[in-house]
């Protein structure tokens, strides 16, 4: 492309409007990206504004002194004939007499006062309303009354089914307040038997062994004596035990007498000095340990 053409071409981009908004430095970043060295964007730059200056003068100039202005000739006024004035008569009447006729056909009804019929037809018309008003307004109240009285019973059984939970529940505090201190009771009892309980067997043992030491004493007492007897001396028998009488026949067959001899008791069994049984009747002939 020519070198001149380019330069051209740079003067109407600067004096393009567009781009008066743009910096210098992006116009002339713009026209180096184009190709136009420093003195062609010079030259460029200086005819722009040269251009610039010039189209400002004459815009200024035509701004003071302005264009001619331009006036039309007003043909005169003309003058009415017969014809006009008839023209405008029929269609005065014919407009007069279509508000006349709207205003009879649509206005006209409202502004007459209505008649007796209109009247007693109203008055129906709001006995009719206000009878209806009032079945309804009864049947209302009615429907009220029954509501009412079935809110009442339904108060007065939530009264009751909740008196009867108050009942229960407090019958179930007392009844678990009585099982607390019964089974506080059970438990101190099982305290105090468990702590008696080694007590007692510690005093049962003692009372077993002082029972065992007297009977250890006595056979002991026993042996000594059977030593003491030596073998010369006669054994004395031991006299038998007689058993235990019986009731004679003529007791048993009379009905006036209840009365009856007391049981002798037998003799206890000894215990030997190894906590066996010795028997008193063979005592002469038990072996002496």
């Amino acid at each position: 492309m020519d070198r001149h053409e380019l330069v051209r071409n740079a003067v109407g981009f600067l004096s393009d409007p567009s781009s008066q908004t743009s910096s210098l430095a992006q116009k002339v970043q713009f026209l180096e990206a184009k190709g136009l060295t420093s003195a062609e964007i010079e030259d460029a730059l200086r005819q722009a504004s040269f251009s610039n200056t010039a189209r400002a003068n004459a815009s200024h100039s035509q701004a003071i002194y302005g264009p001619m202005p331009y006036q039309l000739a007003q043909p005169p006024p003309g003058q009415w004939d017969w014809r006009d004035y008839f023209i405008t008569a029929v269609v005065s009447g014919a407009i007069t007499y279509g508000a006349v006729s709207l205003f009879k056909k649509f206005v006209s009804p409202h502004l007459q006062p209505p008649g007796v019929t209109a009247y007693e037809a109203d008055k129906d018309a709001l006995t009719a309303q206000f009878d209806a008003a009032e079945a309804l307004l009864k049947e209302i109240q009615a429907e009220t009354s029954a509501v009412k009285v079935a809110v009442e019973e339904q108060r007065s059984h939530v009264e009751r089914v909740t008196q009867d939970v108050e009942a229960a529940v407090k019958g179930m505090r007392e009844s678990e307040v009585k099982t607390r201190d019964e089974m506080r009771e059970i438990r101190s009892e099982v305290t105090n038997i468990h702590e008696m309980l080694p007590k007692m067997i510690e005093k049962n043992k003692e009372v077993q062994s002082q029972s065992l030491g007297e009977l250890q004493q006595e056979l002991k007492s026993l042996k000594a004596l059977l030593l003491s007897r030596g073998p010369g001396t006669p054994s004395t028998p031991i006299p038998s035990f007689q058993a235990k009488p019986s009731i004679p026949a003529w007791q048993l067959a009379g009905g006036d007498s209840r009365s009856t001899t007391p049981p002798v008791p037998a003799p206890s069994p000894s215990l030997n000095g190894k906590g066996k049984e010795v028997d008193l009747g063979d005592a002469p002939n038990a072996a002496i340990p």
